[in-house]
């Protein structure tokens, strides 16, 4: 992965969690398509079909939970990063002009009532 700058990496990580919740689904979507074909005539047989299903919705969830628990703590740093980043760089592109201290201000005021 050090290939990649490190958002594209982040990038191909979303993009994979996305197609492992699609493949889910369409793995769902497959034994549903079978249940129709009447596949599974037996009532115990289709009891387990409910609970191949549960068995599946139960795996994709733990997965797409760690996944994203980890992409959390990830993008938690990213955002504390960037943010000390710009603030660096807000404090950086001042002039020194603007940054005018108190006294002088105050000063400048009275200057101009005279």
């Amino acid at each position: 992965m050090h290939a990649f700058p490190q958002n594209a990496a982040q990038v191909l990580v979303y993009d994979a969690l996305a197609a492992l919740n699609r493949d889910f689904q369409q793995v769902l979507s497959d034994l549903e398509r079978l249940e129709g074909l009447r596949l599974f005539p037996r009532r115990w047989q289709r009891n387990f079909l409910k609970a191949w299903r549960a068995s599946l919705e139960e795996t994709r969830a733990w997965v797409s939970f760690e996944v994203v628990e980890i992409l959390h703590q990830r993008e938690e740093r990213e955002w504390a990063r960037f943010g000390q980043i710009r603030q660096r760089l807000e404090k950086t592109s001042e002039s020194p002009a603007d940054v005018v201290p108190p006294a002088k201000a105050s000063m400048r005021k009275s200057q101009r009532r005279k």
